[in-house]
């Protein structure tokens, strides 16, 4: 079994597993798929979709940022703070996203070019960019954005029922989709991801391929910022702190690895939908926040264990067909 088929049935078996949550779910609450709570679920968790489509390029290639949510904490703040400060929002909303550019580059030259351990450095980058969202408003929030705005994070297009932000972010992680997975930048991600060595010995810009993703991270993180703002009409220091584990978990649970190297934006999508979902069901059956938790916890951990295992049976079985002879000239040259 090639890895792209694994990757294929692991893709099924999420679109599976979501069918499930939605029998079930609807069978121990009917208000699971009322219009109202699908509406509901779709405008909450864009936010979550954005950090995960967008940190996704960035663990395809063998790292990890862990300052996504920290990243959208400070572009919220900085965006909140121009339009408080008279400036036009979506002019504000622009320089937010490339705040979010700068922020990811950040990241990205400590750890490409710098060679520093991307957990340690995303680590401390979280710290430092809550910080300064801290330095800038403290313990306060800014409110009552204007009505445009609002429309984009929580409205729907005139006389229907279709939600303006559900609609961006699609679109937005179709065009991604398209960069990863039918451009040259994205077949040099995946390169990158699988052997950084065997990339650079292939002529790829390894370190080019690793800083745009970084960058992509922090956009999308960004992106998220406006959208938050947008959606829930605040902007504090604290917003989307728990929104890292999630997106996170989305990536795993969509099907990249957390070793880098495979993975598809579509197959995040699927894990983000099944992830809201099953936070909806749990929650009109009465399950505590914190018991949420523990369970997207324990789903990372066995999409971790069980992306592993499928690997290790695809890599025994393709050794299986390489003739000895093969395999012994292959591990002495």
């Amino acid at each position: 079994m090639s890895r792209l088929r694994a990757l294929r049935r692991w893709e099924a078996g999420l679109l599976l597993l979501t069918a499930i949550v939605v029998v079930v779910g609807q069978a121990i609450n009917s208000s699971l798929l009322s219009l109202y709570n699908l509406q509901t679920i779709a405008i909450n968790n864009t936010i979550l979709a954005l950090l995960a489509i967008g940190v996704a390029p960035v663990i395809i290639a063998a790292d990890i940022d862990i300052s996504i949510a920290a990243t959208l904490a400070l572009c919220g703040v900085f965006m909140a703070k121009l339009w408080s400060g008279g400036m036009d929002i979506w002019l504000a909303a622009l320089l937010a996203v490339g705040l979010g550019g700068v922020l990811g580059l950040i990241n990205g030259v400590f750890v490409v070019v710098l060679e520093l351990p991307a957990l340690a450095v995303t680590l401390g980058t979280m710290g430092a960019y809550t910080g300064v969202a801290f330095l800038i408003l403290g313990g306060n929030a800014i409110t009552g954005f204007p009505t445009g705005l609002v429309n984009l994070g929580s409205g729907t297009f005139g006389g229907t029922q279709i939600e303006i932000s559900t609609t961006v972010v699609l679109g937005l992680a179709i065009v991604l989709a398209f960069v990863i997975h039918a451009t040259s930048y994205g077949r040099a991600l995946f390169a990158v991801g699988a052997g950084r060595q065997a990339a650079l010995f292939s002529g790829i810009a390894v370190t080019r391929t690793r800083l745009i993703a970084f960058v992509i991270a922090g956009v999308f993180s960004a992106l998220a910022a406006v959208f938050y703002l947008g959606n829930y009409d605040t902007a504090q220091a604290t917003i989307a702190n728990d929104q890292l584990l999630p997106a996170i978990t989305a990536v795993i649970l969509g099907g990249v690895s957390a070793y880098g190297g495979t993975g598809t934006i579509p197959g995040v999508v699927v894990a983000v939908v099944l992830l809201a979902l099953l936070e909806s069901a749990l929650g009109l059956a009465g399950v505590s926040g914190q018991a949420q938790t523990i369970a997207v916890g324990a789903l990372l951990i066995i999409a971790i264990g069980a992306r592993t295992a499928i690997d290790a049976v695809s890599n025994l079985r393709q050794r299986g067909r390489v003739p000895p002879a093969q395999q012994e000239a292959a591990a002495s040259g």
